[in-house]
């Protein structure tokens, strides 16, 4: 207590206001029992409390005695110093302090040279575990990435900004991949139609040059037979119509195959004054390389109708059949059944003429097929049998 009371006034050398700070301490601390101060020299301080007093100081700071005697030894400075009278009240030199003071420089040096290590280690480590670590796996796919390799996902175990890019390079990579696919089905896609666009157009000349040929036999045909120029026109005119038809079917089918139903319809004369029934027929399609034959035999039989059958006088002409048998190649049989009634009553033989040649050589040699004429009073009775080939429409 008289240490910490007169430290401040050592410093300055005011051995009065030592004494005064002795004398209020002993006043206002009445544990104190003795206090003793040397005024025969005024320039000494008291110094030196033996070890049991160091204690008993000790013991009275801690609360364990009621106090204290301080006894002052006299110790006379010829000059004294403000640092010699620090060390006499405080009870060590300044050796002592600067060795306790450096002590505790280098302890605490060593504490923060320690603390630094660990905060730079952890900092060390989080950092790499944080931005390294994400950004050398980030690094590694966009390489990839920009190799071409556009199948292996993109992601980074991250919830920073690295793991945001990841996200949006993987979304990226989704979308430039599904653009590629696209890409590559619209090259297909052209390629497919730039072969079927070559083929059609070489089926396209083929049946061209085939229906060119046709017309040129059939007009010599039409020629032998016919009895004017009129009746020539005529037959002309109707087998010409029947290739027409079929060409425009198949055009429109691009040269896939046609309906029989349909086709039959539009082969049907502009001055038939009969009816056509074809009703509750399965649905039939007739081969394109068999399009323009079929066609041809239900011209003829239409026209041999109008001029001498039930579409002459207003009848009716039922055209039937049932689903086709298919053969283990695949190809069709077919049954047709042309029956007409309400016209005109046949009698006597009928002479076959150039309409009925046509019908059997097509019928046999185009459609692999059979027909049997049948003419009854009441109207023709004809059964054709025709065996279509194994044609699937084209993708």
């Amino acid at each position: 207590v008289a240490t910490a009371a007169v430290i401040d006034p050592l410093l300055s050398n005011d051995f009065p206001t030592i004494q005064a700070r002795l004398q209020a301490i002993v006043e206002t601390h009445p544990d104190i029992v003795f206090c003793q101060l040397d005024s025969r020299m005024p320039t000494s301080v008291g110094a030196e409390v033996s070890v049991g007093e160091r204690e008993a100081l000790a013991k009275w700071i801690d609360g364990d005695l009621d106090g204290f005697v301080v006894f002052f030894t006299p110790v006379e400075i010829e000059d004294p110093n403000p640092i010699q009278l620090a060390e006499i009240a405080v009870g060590f030199s300044r050796d002592h302090i600067d060795s306790a003071t450096w002590n505790q420089i280098i302890w605490i040096s060593f504490g923060l040279g320690l603390s630094f290590l660990f905060v730079s280690t952890s900092l060390v480590y989080v950092l790499n575990r944080v931005i390294g670590r994400p950004l050398k796996s980030l690094d590694e796919q966009a390489a990839r990435l920009a190799g071409g390799d556009l199948h292996s996902p993109i992601m980074v175990d991250s919830q920073t900004e690295f793991g945001h890019l990841a996200d949006a390079m993987e979304s990226m990579r989704v979308r430039v991949s599904e653009q590629i696919q696209s890409l590559q089905e619209l090259s297909e896609e052209l390629t497919q139609s730039s072969d079927s666009q070559r083929m059609l157009f070489r089926e396209l000349d083929h049946r061209v040059r085939n229906n060119l040929a046709g017309l040129a036999s059939l007009i010599t045909l039409s020629q032998q037979n016919c009895s004017g120029i009129e009746d020539f026109a005529e037959s002309i005119r109707g087998r010409v119509h029947a290739m027409s038809v079929v060409h425009s079917m198949l055009s429109q089918e691009h040269w896939d195959p046609i309906d029989l139903s349909t086709m039959i319809r539009l082969l049907v004369p502009p001055g038939a004054k009969g009816t056509l029934e074809m009703e509750q027929n399965p649905a039939v399609l007739v081969p394109p390389q068999q399009a323009t034959a079929c066609g041809m035999v239900f011209q003829e039989l239409m026209a041999n109708s109008l001029k001498y059958g039930a579409w002459s006088d207003g009848g009716v002409v039922h055209v039937l059949w049932s689903t086709p048998e298919v053969d283990p190649d695949g190809a069709r049989r077919l049954s047709i059944y042309w029956r007409e009634s309400g016209g005109p009553t046949l009698s006597g033989e009928v002479s076959p003429g150039t309409g009925t040649g046509l019908i059997e050589g097509f019928v046999t040699h185009e459609l692999g097929g059979s027909i049997e004429f049948r003419y009854e009073p009441e109207g023709v009775r004809h059964q054709i049998q025709l065996r279509f080939i194994n044609e699937k429409p084209r993708a």
